[in-house]
């Protein structure tokens, strides 16, 4: 019997020190490396994927929001605990969850939740009804909950210095314009200690600069890109859904750009499966609708094929054309490779269109046409286009909150696209490469990234 015991005892002793190696423990730094930087505390929509990616996550770990999406992008409830619709579909009732304090030891109020959310959508109107709040629209928002789910909707209050005060698992605890940020875990969060310590974001770093790092060790997480090959030692990939729509955007009032057949012959000029193939390595959709299928469902009855033939007569029939100047994000390689191939397509059909890297000299509406990157927070396809509209500053697209079905959508959509003053061209993932002693990293339908489960550990 002793013979048996003893085996058995070392079996079950080696289970518990296995077990206890990879369970989630407290502590540690997780360094990120990201392009996007910002200089300021804005809580706004943005036209740059890079710069709203990186204030995405740290809105997101920093700030609540009334409302969360799950990892298959429906609502949940966070600072609000239930919510119902009444009123022909034109107001909305939510239920505020008590008792949530801010990391500076304020209490969550109705008041104060009105003030944040009131400040970002001028549009709806908000309200205290006991413990609820109230918001009334002109017209029905169905996706409401959705809606609210967005970065720009967090519920946070400026610092003396300007900072985001929030109420998630991380508070911010130092900041250098466009350098970096770090994060310090808030032990009473409501939603219970992050594992983590810190959390320290490089920002500004170009994608081989953040493969180089991860290569030598200094980095935890780096962004993924098709431009750059993936780190040669082991990592681990993660991937979202397509959520980024690039696209060509014209400048108003630039009389270059004025003609509808110019616009009309870049569009039918440009090769989206050669972009999709070579410059993002397959990775994605060509497109030429703003909405990804997996969003919207309608994106394949836009066409995106090449039509050179009907771009240079288009061409042909504007007459005189002065060279076109198409600004990028100077420091983004995808952004110049596609401008540059947008250029050799725009040259086919007649159409001199020079790029030109977003400067201090150059800014982008000094340029005829803009090549843009949007993020696409909210896999609802009402609230996704109107975002869109927001970035874009078009009236026309924000009119999707009150869209109720497909259709509607649709029609929308194709109204905003119809004289070419916007171009979609791909839509195209994100995605991170994260090192082995990262555990429990993941990413949302939608490339929410949730900190607060992160911990660090032994190399898997």
């Amino acid at each position: 019997m002793k013979r048996i015991c003893l085996p058995l005892a070392a079996i079950i002793s080696l289970v518990a020190l296995s077990f206890a190696a990879t369970r989630p423990h407290y502590g540690g730094t997780l360094r990120v490396e990201m392009r996007g930087s910002f200089s300021s505390f804005d809580i706004a929509s943005d036209a740059n994927a890079n710069r709203a990616r990186v204030r995405d996550i740290v809105l997101r770990n920093v700030c609540d929001r009334l409302t969360t999406l799950d990892a298959a992008g429906t609502p949940q409830p966070s600072l609000a605990t239930a919510w119902r619709l009444e009123g022909a579909g034109r107001t909305w009732f939510f239920t505020l969850r008590d008792g949530i304090s801010l990391q500076n030891g304020t209490t969550i109020t109705p008041q104060l939740a009105v003030t944040a959310l009131s400040a970002q959508n001028p549009a709806l109107h908000f309200q205290i009804s006991g413990k609820d709040l109230r918001i009334d629209s002109d017209a029905s928002i169905p996706g409401m909950p959705s809606l609210l789910a967005e970065s720009r909707n967090s519920i946070c209050i400026a610092g003396a210095d300007g900072r985001w005060i929030g109420s998630g698992p991380f508070q911010i605890s130092d900041f250098r314009a466009g350098q970096y940020i770090e994060l310090q875990s808030f032990d009473d969060s409501w939603q219970g200690r992050p594992f983590l310590d810190r959390i320290r974001i490089q920002m500004g770093r170009s994608l081989a600069d953040q493969v180089n790092d991860f290569q030598l060790g200094r980095v935890d997480a780096i962004e993924s890109d098709p431009t750059q090959p993936r780190p040669t030692n082991s990592s681990t990939g993660t991937f979202s859904r397509p959520i980024e729509v690039i696209a060509l955007t014209f400048s108003p009032n630039h009389p270059a750009a004025s003609d509808q057949r110019i616009r009309e012959a870049l569009a039918r000029s440009i090769d989206r499966n050669s972009i999709f193939s070579v410059l993002l390595r397959r990775q994605g959709d060509p497109s030429a609708a703003l909405l990804p299928e997996w969003i919207s469902g309608y994106a394949h009855l836009f066409s995106s094929v090449q039509d050179l033939g009907t771009a240079m007569r288009l061409r042909n029939q504007a007459g005189a054309l002065t060279s076109l100047s198409l600004v990028y994000d100077g420091t983004d390689d995808l952004a110049r490779l596609v401008a540059e191939r947008v250029s050799l397509n725009a040259r086919d059909a007649g159409i001199t269109l020079q790029p030109r890297p977003e400067s201090p000299m150059f800014r982008s509406f000094d340029a005829d046409v803009r090549l843009v990157r949007l993020r696409i927070e909210s896999p609802d396809a009402a609230s996704a286009l109107a975002s869109i509209g927001d970035a874009l500053d078009s009236a026309s697209l924000h009119r999707a909150q009150s869209a109720g079905n497909a259709d509607q959508l649709f029609a929308i959509e194709s109204e905003a696209l119809k004289d070419y003053s916007i171009i979609p061209i791909a839509h195209i993932p994100e995605s991170f490469s994260v090192a082995p002693i990262v555990h429990d990293w993941s990413m949302g339908i939608a490339g929410t990234i949730d900190l607060g489960n992160l911990w660090m550990g032994a190399p898997r």
